[in-house]
């Protein structure tokens, strides 16, 4: 289960997206603007992002490491374009997969029994967008083909030690951003990143034991429809399990 949950820790610290409830209903606006591929900083994500995330976690067993490999997508909306509150946005699918609405109309796709592995993505994601006019969000399909970020292995070790932990990876390409994480302690750096030095101070908080050391690279492109401006991501996240020591 921790494979599942920390790729949407991930997403939470890329997308700063809170979760407050409103609901309303649907329309279908088809203008489109053409879409513009961005770089380097960190995105308002304007009045709505979506994003498909492809996995790989790697546990350590008895016998030895085994990858998991998962496909999963996350979606918001909003009113205010701040995300302080989400909007519903109708339904939302990503390569004809649904995404299940909550409560808080967040949007998520999580594998389960018939996908254990989730959404199998191409180097295109389609996203298709069903709209609801209450809440001002419009109908439309958009096909984001910039690919995902390529991400070599994790090289740092899997003794996190509280005093000090340099994360490194081998390569990343493709990247306007990259997540080093530990746990839920957070780095952003530039898409050209290959290492970042936590500190004493940024890991004091941890509690001991098993952990997970993440790098999370991604870009994104935009595009306008109905007079409104949309996000989308294409994230590859890489996951390490580690223990973490004083």
């Amino acid at each position: 289960m921790k494979s599942f949950l920390q790729p949407m820790k991930s997403i939470a610290a890329i997308l700063l997206i809170s979760t407050t409830i409103f609901f309303v209903s649907c329309e279908k606006d088809e203008t489109e603007t053409p879409e513009n591929t961005q770089s380097s900083s960190t995105p308002n994500m304007g009045d709505g992002t979506v994003v498909a995330v492809i996995t790989e976690a790697t546990q350590s067993t008895p016998i030895g490491d085994i990858a998991i490999n998962l496909g999963t997508a996350v979606a918001a909306f909003t009113g205010s374009n701040n995300y302080a509150t989400l909007a519903d946005g109708g339904n939302v699918s990503v390569d004809g997969n649904a995404l299940t609405k909550y409560d808080n109309n967040s949007y998520v796709f999580t594998p389960g029994l018939t996908s254990p592995t989730g959404i199998e993505y191409g180097t295109n994601v389609k996203w298709s967008i069903s709209g609801n006019s209450g809440s001002g969000v419009p109908a439309f399909e958009h096909t984001y083909n910039r690919g995902f970020p390529n991400i070599g292995s994790i090289t740092s070790g899997a003794e996190v030690s509280k005093a000090g932990y340099t994360l490194t990876f081998s390569s990343i390409s493709n990247a306007d951003s990259v997540y080093l994480i530990i746990n839920d302690v957070v780095k952003s750096l530039a898409g050209n990143a290959r290492s970042y030095t936590f500190t004493s101070g940024e890991l004091s908080g941890l509690s001991t034991g098993q952990g997970n050391v993440t790098v999370a690279g991604w870009n994104y492109g935009t595009a306008s429809y109905g007079g409104k401006n949309f996000y989308f991501v294409n994230e590859t996240v890489k996951i390490k399990s580690v223990n973490i020591t004083n």
